[in-house]
């Protein structure tokens, strides 16, 4: 079919074009240069150091270490191999229960938002999931599988589930009805609808949720492995915690925040940027 949807839809007489397209969005606010970005996201580290060294200066050791103790303790992990060995365990761990939970929360989320009685019957799953502490999850997982990595991989996924669900139901609900029902009227096959309407429409507001689901599940993994496994970042900081292993505990910390600024930079924002130049380039 050489045109598609979003052609026939600019192909329309002024007249209808007036009444049925879209408002036309309005301009981007203003925002920093890409310099800019940087020197207060610098600024920003800076004052998060300053704060921390302060705290170090004025608190026992034994209860915050200094940026600099915190740094030797990160270099002789990465010396030992401790550190990358941890990080491997744990970043497993995470994927698997990512794409569990997320391929989920985003199949079922689409399916719910174009079914009604689909996105009624899963509105108390949803709730419920959402209501249960994370603790009590990692409780029921270790009552049903023990130790180890299905627990953790289980938690992982169960909590990221409605995050993903949510996400991706408002998206498929925001896609502008006017597009479905032109798609209708012209007979577009299904093919055609989903990649012209559904999956653009759902693109950005699936990909906020799976930034979302990212971060809640770093937490619950080291969780996960704070309370069911004998390995993993999450069991070193208990083991640097019962030890009073103070700038070992600060350097997983660091850690923890180093890998998700790693999925966030490395993994989600260019994935967003590749899904919006391809939702343009629909459009």
């Amino acid at each position: 079919m050489a045109s598609t949807l979003r052609h026939r839809w600019a192909a329309l007489s002024p007249r209808e074009a007036g009444e049925r397209r879209p408002p036309v969005p309005p301009g981007r606010r203003p925002g920093l240069t890409r310099r800019a970005r940087l020197v207060y996201s610098a600024l920003g580290v800076a004052a998060i150091l300053l704060v921390w060294q302060v705290l170090a200066l004025v608190v026992n050791p034994v209860f915050v270490a200094s940026p600099a103790a915190t740094a030797v303790a990160l270099a002789r992990l990465a010396w030992e191999g401790r550190l990358w060995i941890e990080l491997a365990i744990t970043l497993k761990r995470l994927v698997l229960g990512l794409a569990l939970g997320a391929s989920a929360g985003w199949a079922l989320g689409v399916l719910a938002g174009l079914e009604p009685r689909v996105r009624s019957f899963f509105e108390p799953v949803r709730w419920v999931v959402m209501t249960i502490p994370a603790v009590v999850i990692a409780m029921l997982a270790m009552l049903w599988f023990g130790l180890g990595d299905r627990t953790v991989i289980f938690m992982v996924a169960v909590i990221v589930f409605p995050t993903m669900f949510v996400n991706t139901v408002s998206g498929v609900l925001s896609i502008d009805t006017r597009l479905i029902e032109m798609g209708h009227v012209y007979r577009f096959p299904r093919r055609l609808m989903l990649t012209e309407v559904y999956l653009p429409g759902v693109a950005s507001p699936a990909l906020a949720g799976l930034t979302l689901a990212a971060g809640i599940g770093v937490r619950a993994v080291v969780l996960g492995e704070v309370l069911a496994a004998m390995s993993g970042i999450g069991h070193a900081f208990s083991r640097a915690h019962s030890w009073l292993e103070t700038e070992e505990l600060f350097a997983w910390i660091v850690v923890l925040v180093g890998l998700m600024g790693l999925i966030e930079f490395a993994a989600l924002r260019p994935l967003r940027r590749r899904a919006l130049s391809w939702r343009e380039g629909r459009e």
